[in-house]
């Protein structure tokens, strides 16, 4: 088995996602007490969602690129960020180190890909939905160009996941909310919804989504267990 070096804490509530995702991957695939072996590196939410705020690049840039080295120096066989948002900057972790690096965007793709996805929607937060790094890269690897939601109900869900989910709050009328977004985007013809952001698993499933999700931090989590066990 691999050793999974993950760098967390943005935020704890995605951290936790995946800590206890992967590890019962494991233990489902390789049975009785297995469970994964893996370094966490988990920063300071509180610096680094400041510093996505006010776009200090170099600051969360320097500080994946600790994370990334420290990592490696404790035996991590290959990297991991358990966030999508942050993954605007993936590189200074894939310039860190050689360990090879799992970028969420493209676990995703494959998995849409593997289902004959043709139009999926795009959820996430503001900075997710609004900037390039997830779109571009999508399109790039999927030929997919996901459908987003107006300029004021971008808002609306950003501030959910920043107000409620980071925090570990999950509101009836924040899912409904969602809900009814996730409809808006079906009647525009979108096939599927990407939960880009992740902890939108905690609002989202499939037993309640009108459109089938892709909850970018299980399917990461699918990814990264794949890895940590192929020979």
């Amino acid at each position: 088995m691999k050793t999974i070096g993950m760098i967390g804490g943005v935020s704890t509530e995605a951290t936790l996602i995946y800590y206890k995702t992967i590890n019962a991957l494991v233990r489902e695939r390789l049975g009785g007490f297995h469970s994964a072996e893996m370094r966490i590196h988990s920063v300071n939410f509180h610096d680094y969602n400041g510093a996505h705020d006010t776009r200090d690049w170099p600051f969360i840039r320097a500080g994946f690129d600790a994370a990334a080295r420290g990592l490696k120096g404790a035996g991590a066989d290959f990297l991991v960020l358990a966030c999508n948002t942050l993954h605007t900057v993936a590189d200074a972790i894939e310039d860190a180190t050689d360990l090879p690096f799992l970028h969420i965007v493209d676990a995703c793709g494959a998995r849409l890909l593997a289902d004959g996805r043709k139009q999926p929607g795009l959820f996430g937060t503001a900075f997710t939905m609004a900037q390039p790094y997830f779109k571009e890269r999508l399109a790039k690897k999927t030929g997919l160009t996901p459908i987003l939601p107006d300029a004021e109900t971008q808002a609306e869900l950003s501030r959910i996941i920043f107000e409620d989910l980071t925090h570990g709050i999950v509101r009836e009328d924040a899912r409904q909310y969602y809900r009814d977004c996730i409809q808006d985007l079906k009647a525009q013809g979108c096939d599927s919804i990407i939960l880009g952001c992740t902890e939108l698993g905690m609002l989202i499933t499939e037993e309640n989504s009108p459109l089938p999700p892709y909850d970018t931090a299980l399917i990461h989590c699918e990814a990264i267990v794949d890895y940590a066990l192929s020979d």
